[in-house]
């Protein structure tokens, strides 16, 4: 036979316990608790009470003619301040909140198997009360966590900056979880380190402890990899880096956790207890959920920065392509009896071919390049090789001195991996005449009568050996000749088959034109190039330099 525990008056130890134990009331309402006790009333004929944790009656049974017997014996109860003979303990996940109390009225109440079945039926009730205490406590808790995560997006919505947004962060998590402080930590672009980028009631001495690898800390492994990590005491447990600074601190236990987005680690957000402490369940998932709030608002705070940055950047670039095309000469220059026109098609904004023409006094000298690599780093090149070759063709005329001088400057300024090629020509207006150098540049052509002869004498290309000798070539040229100097991006062109345009297509082209002017040759050629590739995206710069004998 199933018997209760005597219920005696609440000592100073009981009291003392309730003061720090959840109560019965948080998550039940007073008319949810008599419904119970209502209920227990009709299914047994005995009058019940629930007590809190330290045993005082919460809802007193509503008032009813049936079993007078029970209420007068109830209310004595009640007038001793005490409770029945018999009680259930309402025993939960989070400790005792209270109990269902009845008399022992005797046997003449329905004998003993009566008294059996309504203490059965006690501890069956007093189950279901905890469980609906638990119910109603988590439901309170994730309206709690909704509403706390709903505060917290509003202010990080309207944040860009990702200071503020770190400093938001850590100054809410700390009021929600009611902790002593908290910190944020990013992984540096390296992935090794953990920074320190904000923290809320911290001290400087403690956030300048020391460096923070993730090779060697377990605990943030443990976050990073998707768990909500926990040390119950800083100043023992062996996985913390720096117990002592802790202790000082005053912190007692920690709980991490990492902020990933999409499946990209951001950081590990920590929090610390004044003293060892706890973290339920609950407390554990919002944590979660906070984290991983705020690391889609850092990760879009720090998206914001790069755009920012980028669209910067990007203005500079624009405006140094802008620079770029102006250091190039006009399209088309009439230097007669020579017809000059010139293209460029760079595959970025900033590209490192380029062509130059350069007056010699009646005559005029035309440079193609080609330095190695794109963007701005082979801009920068190409601006210097172009300084310098223009700056030595307006002092010396010997063509192989021009090209080895700006080789040795080129070689000096240099990495190993970085050269140039070059094409330079003089043309002689009166003797109709070309003196070139091709320092390891595509061969110009010169196509007359049908045929067509490759100008590749000269040398090696530019920036690798400084003692390098170059040699010239010359060419008497006729009325109808045409001379095409070019970059390797024309024949190097790549369509969707991964066909090359090559030197044929190239050929074919000029001879299509041949009869026309400087322009309609240049920009036939680039117009095949580019019919040829269709929407391919362009892989190198294209330069081309049309000079037609008239």
């Amino acid at each position: 036979m199933m018997t209760g525990r005597r219920c005696d008056a609440p000592s100073r130890r009981r009291m003392t316990m309730a003061h720090q134990s959840p109560r019965l009331i948080d998550y039940l309402g007073i008319g949810a608790l008599r419904e119970f006790q209502q209920m227990f009333e009709a299914v047994t004929g005995f009058s019940a009470v629930i007590v809190d944790a330290d045993d005082r009656p919460i809802a007193p049974p509503d008032r009813c003619e049936r079993h007078a017997d029970h209420r007068a014996a109830l209310r004595k109860v009640l007038e001793e301040d005490g409770v029945g003979d018999m009680r259930a303990p309402i025993e939960t996940r989070f400790g005792r909140v209270g109990a269902m109390c009845i008399r022992d009225l005797g046997s003449e109440d329905g004998g003993e198997d009566h008294r059996a079945e309504a203490v059965l039926f006690l501890h069956l009730m007093a189950d279901a009360v905890a469980r609906m205490w638990e119910q109603g406590r988590a439901l309170r808790q994730r309206v709690h966590e909704t509403a706390a995560l709903y505060r917290l997006s509003t202010l990080l919505a309207g944040q860009r900056d990702l200071q503020s947004v770190l400093d938001t962060v850590v100054e809410e998590v700390t009021h929600l979880l009611n902790a002593k402080a908290a910190s944020i930590r990013l992984l540096d672009e390296g992935g090794e380190e953990l920074v320190i980028a904000a923290a809320h009631n911290l001290s400087p001495a403690y956030l300048n402890k020391g460096r923070l690898l993730l090779a060697g800390s377990a605990i943030d492994q443990e976050s990073l990899a998707g768990r909500v990590a926990y040390v119950a005491d800083m100043s023992t447990d062996r996985r913390v880096r720096y117990p002592q600074d802790a202790k000082r601190e005053g912190l007692g236990s920690i709980i991490s956790t990492g902020m990933v987005y999409r499946g990209r680690p951001v950081g590990v957000m920590r929090v610390y207890s004044e003293g060892v402490r706890e973290f339920d369940e609950q407390e554990r998932a919002l944590l979660g959920a906070i984290a991983q709030a705020a690391g889609a608002a850092i990760r879009n705070s720090q998206l914001a920065a790069e755009q920012v940055e980028a669209a910067r950047v990007m203005r500079q670039v624009e405006m140094a392509s802008d620079v770029q095309r102006r250091l190039m000469p006009v399209q088309s220059i009439s230097k007669p009896p020579f017809d000059v026109a010139g293209r460029y098609d760079p595959c970025f904004e900033l590209g490192g071919d380029f062509y130059d023409v350069i007056p010699l006094g009646d005559d005029f000298g035309v440079v193609v390049g080609d330095v190695v690599g794109k963007g701005i780093a082979a801009s920068l090149l190409m601006a210097s090789v172009r300084a310098s070759m223009r700056a030595h063709a307006e002092s010396i005329y010997d063509i192989d001195r021009i090209i080895a001088r700006t080789n040795v400057l080129l070689t000096h300024d240099t990495l190993d991996n970085e050269f140039a090629t070059v094409f330079y020509g003089t043309f002689d207006r009166g003797r109709r005449k070309l003196t070139y150098c091709s320092a390891g540049h595509d061969p110009a052509l010169l196509y007359r009568d049908g045929q067509f002869v490759s100008l590749d004498v000269g040398g090696m290309v530019m920036g690798v050996d400084a003692e390098q000798r170059y040699q010239t070539g010359e060419v008497e040229l006729q009325t109808g000749d045409v001379v095409l100097i070019h970059t390797d991006g024309v024949t190097d062109a790549f369509n969707f088959d991964d066909e090359k345009f090559g030197g044929d297509r190239l050929r074919e082209a000029v001879v299509d034109k041949a009869d026309g002017t400087a322009a309609d040759v240049a920009n036939h050629v680039l117009w095949q190039v580019r019919r040829f590739v269709g929407l391919k995206h362009q892989i190198d710069d294209i330069t081309i330099v049309v000079v037609k004998v008239e």
